[in-house]
């Protein structure tokens, strides 16, 4: 729009501001070209983690972001496991730390009927949870999406949960994994280890030889996909083909 006695300048108009919705969490601006932390030094991120959302390190092996239409389900199912394991995991550290070494069984001292009102609850939340992803592009508590009520939220925190999900979810993991190879709680099995640790670990366990084979191709596996990365970036173009159009004619016959 342009004002008399203004040709050729622009006036431009206040609308006020845009309203942000809660979508606009994980639509930033994708930080391309610029340095940012990966999952290893020097790796090549793939093209669909740019960097917009937090606790992004290019990190996505079996290429499950690659939709645009599921990668923001996939980070909210990220959100929701991380924040079950960061609760579980304070949970069985204190029932060990009471002396429930067992904490696999804690459920066989409850009345199976005192699972009924938790089962209704969760589904309820689960409900509104669903609901408003659905609504907002992300998930919060019963009817707040998102659920920030001491206005926490920031580029910051939600890396740091995101990171810290992803930390209890190994430990949880962990803690399966002794108790399912030893029988022994985490806290039992820490006592274990350091009273002799050159005998009493992972390596040691009927498990070991499969540990240590897991762990070598993991530690080579990063080269391997950065090769093969590398050696797809190098392919030449495919050329274009030299055939004319019927009714074209070339340069040459043209003069």
């Amino acid at each position: 729009m342009r004002g008399a006695g203004s040709i050729g300048r622009p006036i431009l108009c206040a609308v006020g501001p845009v309203p942000r919705t809660s979508v606009d969490r994980e639509v930033a601006v994708p930080r391309i070209g610029v340095k940012r932390p990966l999952w290893y030094p020097g790796c090549t991120p793939p093209r669909h983690l740019n960097g917009s959302m937090a606790g992004d390190y290019g990190f996505d092996p079996l290429s499950l972001g690659r939709n645009p239409n599921t990668i923001r389900w996939f980070r909210e199912a990220e959100l929701m496991n991380g924040r079950w394991a960061m609760v579980a995991v304070p949970g069985v550290l204190a029932a060990n730390a009471r002396g429930c070494s067992k904490f696999w069984e804690v459920y066989r001292e409850v009345d199976p009927w005192m699972w009924l009102g938790p089962l209704v609850i969760v589904g309820i939340f689960e409900y509104y949870r669903y609901h408003g992803y659905k609504k907002t592009g992300e998930c919060g508590l019963l009817w707040m999406h998102p659920f920030d009520p001491l206005k926490l939220r920031s580029e910051e925190m939600m890396a740091a949960e995101v990171n810290h999900g992803r930390l209890a979810m190994l430990s949880f993991m962990g803690f399966c994994s002794q108790a399912a190879v030893l029988g022994m709680g985490p806290i039992e099995s820490l006592m274990n280890h350091l009273e002799n640790p050159f005998q009493n670990n992972v390596y040691t366990t009927s498990e070991g030889e499969e540990t240590m084979l897991m762990a070598i191709l993991l530690s080579i596996w990063p080269m391997i996909s950065e090769l093969e990365r590398s050696s797809a970036r190098s392919e030449p173009p495919p050329k274009k083909s030299t055939k004319n159009r019927p009714g074209e004619q070339t340069s040459s016959s043209r003069r």
